[in-house]
């Protein structure tokens, strides 16, 4: 795969992330504030702690669970193009 096109796939992850912090932020009610290396930390948190909690509906946990899924593909998607550049050399320190 050209430079150009992991770039421009690198691009289109990186706003998919941001989107989907932005979401997960929402529904933890995180701060928007919050710096992004933060929500995952308290996704992790909630994972181990309210997501085990049965006074938490169903609803929610099944909602938390798709979310973080999805923030974890892309999570991952991000690291392949990232690895793919620096391989190439091309990193620039994204």
């Amino acid at each position: 795969m050209a430079r150009r096109e992991d770039l421009r796939k690198l691009n289109g992850v990186m706003h998919l992330r941001s989107k989907k912090l932005g979401e997960i932020s929402k529904f933890l009610s995180i701060s928007p504030d919050a710096d992004d290396q933060d929500v995952p930390g308290m996704m992790k948190w909630w994972q181990e702690t309210a997501a085990e909690e049965p006074s938490v509906p169903i609803e929610l946990k099944t909602k938390a669970d798709r979310l973080f899924r999805e923030f974890d593909n892309i999570n991952n998607a991000n690291q392949q193009i990232l690895d793919r550049l620096a391989g190439s050399g091309t990193r620039n320190g994204a």
